[in-house]
């Protein structure tokens, strides 16, 4: 349906604007400083019993009338006015108790006081934006526009919207910084390169993410290849559990590459530490004062640096052969995850690795040593199709600026809701 206006000197054709409600026709169009008022009646004669279903045309009345919000009209607020027919079912009704249906519209949502197409539009203003924002953009109650996301959006994930799952990550995030308090944030990389939040969990518990990988259709469980997740025992018991016992799941379990290296960067560091502090205590102040400034120099990789931070950093390892000796296995070890090998060229360099800094005389990688042996195979498994949790680290930071941007988001509920509609709202509601 459209609404027609015509300009007063007549020299400009009728512009229709379409309304985008259905069934319906135009009973009378006011204006006031509120904005445009619309009057609108149903031109269908008849609905389903909501008992037995037949459809019934005898009219029994109408329904208290209901004043709804609908989309602007070149700027200026439109509201929809609206009484529904009811019809009475001959077959249900009894001469006492006479059974009615008030007939429903498929552009408004029961008990919402929007119309659909303006509901999808506050879901579209909500998309990397802020319930705050969108309200005062508006004109709403916080409320109203918190109504819509709630109605609008799942709660939890709807499996018939996948095919195949292929690569499944699992990862944490703090809901509050310095409390310990965890979310669990499940996703998938689809054949398609797509990043799909599939949970928000409460937390990180080995019980709380088994029961949830435990609602995988079996369907989707064949399509697995990956699971990518850090070092951390629920995640791993529970993917064990759940997806690895499963005999139609085929796939691999691996240990991210990105988690090991933060550990075997962190040993060499703290070597890094313990090694300034010794020179701070030996050297000259004039001599230890050229090697401050060091820190992102001996983090980074040697072929990342510029000829006069290598000529910097080689002056820090010239004055400490540990570090240059954990600085050389830190670098080892990561030359050995970018190169192409296979598992079993993978496994024999590794072993080698750890055979070499075994011998050495470095306590350094003691800790890392122990995490690779209680891990070998699944580090070991990255070799196979060289997955990794990228695709989970780079979704974590929109989690963080969407955590940011609502100065926290402690409902779980609202949490899957908000991430849901930055990720998929432009396709579902543009």
């Amino acid at each position: 349906m459209s609404i027609a206006l015509r300009f007063e000197n007549g020299t400009v054709p009728t512009l229709h604007l379409p309304l985008d409600l259905s069934d319906v026709e135009i009973v009378a169009l006011t204006q006031d400083p509120e904005g445009y008022h619309l009057t609108v009646q149903s031109v269908v004669r008849h609905t389903a019993c909501r008992q037995c279903g037949t459809q019934i045309s005898q009219l029994h009345g109408y329904a208290d009338p209901i004043t709804l919000r609908h989309l602007a009209v070149f700027n200026h607020p439109l509201w929809i006015t609206f009484r529904a027919p009811r019809f009475v079912c001959s077959q249900c009704s009894t001469p006492h108790h006479p059974v009615t249906t008030t007939q429903s519209v498929d552009w408004h949502t029961p008990r919402s006081p929007l119309t659909r197409a303006y509901e999808d539009h506050i879901l579209r203003q909500l998309i990397n934006s802020t319930i705050e924002d969108v309200r005062r953009k508006e004109n709403l109650p916080y409320d109203t526009v918190l109504g819509v996301l709630e109605r609008r959006i799942a709660t939890t994930v709807d499996w018939t919207e996948f095919t195949e799952l292929e690569i499944l990550g699992i990862d944490e995030i703090a809901r509050r910084k310095g409390h310990r308090d965890f979310l669990a944030i499940i996703t998938a990389r689809t054949p398609t390169g797509d990043t799909r939040l599939l949970a928000v969990l409460p937390n990180r518990d080995k019980i709380t993410v088994k029961a949830f990988l435990d609602t995988i259709p079996a369907r989707l469980r064949r399509t697995l290849r990956t699971i990518c997740t850090d070092m951390w025992d629920g995640y791993v018991n529970a993917v064990r559990e759940s997806l690895l016992a499963d005999p139609d799941c085929h796939a691999e379990l691996v240990i991210d590459r990105f988690h090991v290296a933060q550990h075997y960067h962190q040993a060499a560091d703290a070597l890094r530490k313990e090694e300034l502090k010794r020179l701070q205590r030996e050297l000259p102040a004039a001599e230890y004062q050229e090697l401050r400034g060091t820190l992102w120099l001996f983090r980074q990789r040697r072929d990342t640096l510029t000829p006069d931070e290598q000529t910097r950093l080689e002056c820090l390892l010239a004055r400490t052969p540990r570090l240059r000796q954990a600085y050389d296995f830190r670098e080892q070890l990561t030359r050995l995850f970018d190169s192409p090998l296979t598992v079993s060229e993978a496994r024999t360099k590794l072993q080698a690795w750890r055979q070499a800094v075994q011998a050495s005389e470095l306590h350094c990688f003691k800790a890392f040593l122990t995490t690779l042996e209680n891990w070998f195979d699944e580090i070991l498994n990255y070799f196979h199709h060289r997955q990794t949790s990228g695709f989970v680290e780079g979704f974590n930071n929109k989690v963080k600026v969407l955590k940011r941007r609502c100065y926290g988001l402690l409902n779980v509920t609202h949490f899957f809701q908000r991430l849901y509609l930055d990720l998929e709202g432009y396709q579902s509601f543009a």
